[in-house]
């Protein structure tokens, strides 16, 4: 296991993806760091300003909407 600082990227963003939502950075990275709030052991909240763990790209996060046609 690493810590999560470890995810904390050490280089300038080189990229913005704000503006739709996306579950895979252009880099190829797959975890972004969020913030969130918790309520009985579930996530009941969170924001859409998310940025990439490996280059720092900010991202806006996907909702459950997103996907409704």
């Amino acid at each position: 296991m690493k810590p999560i600082d470890s995810l904390i990227p050490k280089k300038k963003p080189t990229y913005s993806l704000r503006g739709i939502p996306t579950h895979v950075c252009i880099c190829g990275c797959r975890v972004f760091n969020v913030k969130c709030m918790f309520e009985n052991n579930e996530i009941s909240m969170y924001f859409l300003d998310m940025h990439c763990a490996d280059c720092g790209s900010p991202a806006t996060a996907p909702t459950p909407e997103d996907g409704v046609k």
